[in-house]
């Protein structure tokens, strides 16, 4: 029980929950299915519900299609042909503090994985005259997660470049909202890295090097590595001194957006800290692109990753953080701190790189 209490939930009780939050007169939204679950409700006006469209950004060609089908449908004015209205019911939440003024009818919905621990949804919606996207979570859990990524936004946004601005944190006994400014800019295009790094490098802070047993992600590092057998691969990263940098904790192409100046911004912070471990972040964005987009096997993820880790901007950012010429290791601890603090499941692929560790 406590704070670890899952909340069941069907995904129209996920839409109810939504709109009871941002939009409580809404009647109806029209409904995009995957996989016999619902993924988006988007408003049946034009351009409210292009931007709820937007919040979904499919990676793999299928998704991709699908999405490029219902904007030349909306663009038509056909989408209610392949979409048809489902009634919602919703009903006022009180929020505190209080959220209201926006716009009837501008509310769309992206639900999240039902597969995550803490239910979640994001959803975007006009609020006094200027769009808006907000994360909503579910339950006392989903209330810390948001919290925490309230606090790191709040101490990063100064002194950082690419953290969105929080615009406001509004709570209910059950039902947690994190307000953003909505970002219409590109995610970053498959193969681009110049301007992730450049955000990574800018990150690294000013100061010296110290062991990696202080930095917070290494408890979880040595919990992971301890269940995948991998004591050589914990002995040898025992003895490292790194840079401390701001840590994003999902950092991907898929989390960045290009704003019309082509600055970068990155989303999704709930895992973000300053004073973090270096070169982790750099690692989940390769890695990721070559797992979940081009779906390579462990093995050939991770020497994909290699191989990125080896370009020169990249080899430069790793001797600079206290890395210096093994790419193993930072692969190794990118994997770890995402599996031991249940982040993300993937002991495969981390014992795939422990037993890579004797042939790099």
């Amino acid at each position: 029980m406590g704070n670890h209490t899952l909340i069941p939930m069907t995904d129209h009780e996920v839409l109810v929950q939504v709109l009871s939050c941002i939009d409580p007169s809404a009647s109806s939204l029209r409904l995009v299915r995957r996989n016999g679950r619902i993924l988006l409700g988007l408003p049946a006006v034009k351009e409210p519900g292009a931007r709820a469209l937007g919040l979904y950004q499919p990676q793999r060609l299928l998704a991709r299609g699908m999405v490029a089908a219902i904007r030349r449908l909306s663009r038509m004015g056909l989408q209610g042909f392949a979409l048809p209205e489902e009634p919602i019911q919703a009903r006022q939440k009180d929020l505190s503090p209080a959220l209201s003024g926006v716009e009837s009818g501008t509310c769309g919905v992206l639900l999240g994985s039902p597969e995550h621990r803490v239910r979640r949804a994001i959803a975007s919606y006009r609020f006094n005259g200027q769009w808006e996207v907000a994360k909503i979570s579910f339950g006392a859990e989903g209330r810390q997660v948001l919290e925490k990524e309230a606090k790191a936004l709040g101490e990063l946004q100064s002194v950082a470049k690419g953290v969105p601005d929080l615009l406001g944190l509004h709570t209910s006994p059950d039902v947690t909202v994190l307000r953003m400014p909505y970002l219409q800019g590109d995610p970053i295009p498959i193969g681009r890295f110049a301007e992730a790094l450049g955000l990574l490098e800018g990150w690294v802070g000013d100061f010296p090097e110290k062991p990696i047993s202080d930095f917070p992600e290494w408890q979880w590092i040595e919990s992971a590595l301890d269940s995948a057998n991998g004591h050589e691969a914990l002995q040898e990263l025992s003895h490292k001194s790194l840079r401390p940098a701001i840590c994003h904790g999902d950092f991907t192409r898929w989390n960045l957006r290009t704003r019309k100046d082509d600055s970068p911004v990155v989303l999704d912070w709930e895992w973000g800290h300053s004073s973090g471990m270096p070169g982790i972040d750099l690692v989940h964005y390769f890695l990721q692109d070559h797992r979940l987009v081009k779906r390579m096997s462990p093995e050939d993820a991770i020497r994909a990753t290699i191989s990125d880790l080896y370009r020169p901007e990249c080899s430069e950012y790793l001797r600079k953080t206290g890395w210096g010429e093994n790419r193993i290791l930072p692969i190794i601890a990118s994997l770890a701190w995402k599996q031991g603090a249940g982040h993300q499941d993937n002991q495969d692929v981390l014992e795939a790189a422990v037993e890579l560790i004797l042939d790099v």
